[in-house]
């Protein structure tokens, strides 16, 4: 029996299964026909990755089994583990950087600086996870990853129509009290 997985460490499995899915994809590339990653790929933790909480039944829908399932879980409790120092650390520098915004004259020379080893901070996380997600793809066959691609495929597809129904629907409410509309979003004010 496989013990329950903490929050992070099951979202640093998910970011680890989609970083497998664009393995998988660029193996089935012509070179040079591989998409750059998602903007958010590489996001602290993956936490806004959707779909987390359905990663066992992506894992198990895609045939991955207990031994397997160990071995992920050693692989990203080792990466969460190295990048523990690296939250707070962050946390710091954004601080620093919202100091520096909020003082009376912004020093350009030292938000740049500060810019710099945020930049610094998010590629030594970046490595590691991705370090990880190597790890993981040598864990898991190659019809397992493209299975885990996809159902995040499928997944993705069905967000996209969930989001198109949620924007009609909040059309629909917009005209159907004149007298008390809905907001408009910030941006479209």
């Amino acid at each position: 029996m496989v013990k329950r997985i903490t929050r992070p460490l099951t979202m640093l499995v998910l970011a680890a299964s989609l970083g497998v899915a664009a393995l998988s994809v660029q193996a089935q590339s012509a070179p040079g026909d591989m998409p750059p990653p998602p903007p958010h790929a590489m996001h602290r933790g993956g936490h806004d990755f959707g779909g987390f909480p359905m990663q066992g039944r992506l894992l198990k829908e895609a045939g991955v089994t207990d031994a397997q399932r160990a071995q992920l879980k050693q692989i990203f409790e080792a990466a969460q583990n190295d990048l523990k120092g690296q939250r707070e650390t962050g946390r710091q520098l954004h601080e620093r950087m919202e100091a520096l915004f909020t003082a009376p004259t912004v020093d350009a020379n030292a938000v740049e600086q500060l810019r710099q080893q945020i930049a610094a901070q998010h590629e030594v996380a970046s490595k590691r996870l991705t370090l990880a997600m190597i790890d993981a793809s040598r864990v898991l066959t190659p019809e397992q990853r493209a299975k885990i691609a996809e159902l995040k495929k499928q997944q993705r597809e069905k967000m996209k129509l969930r989001m198109k129904d949620h924007a009609q629907h909040r059309k629909d409410r917009q005209g159907a009290n004149p007298d008390n509309p809905v907001p408009q979003p910030f941006t479209e004010r």
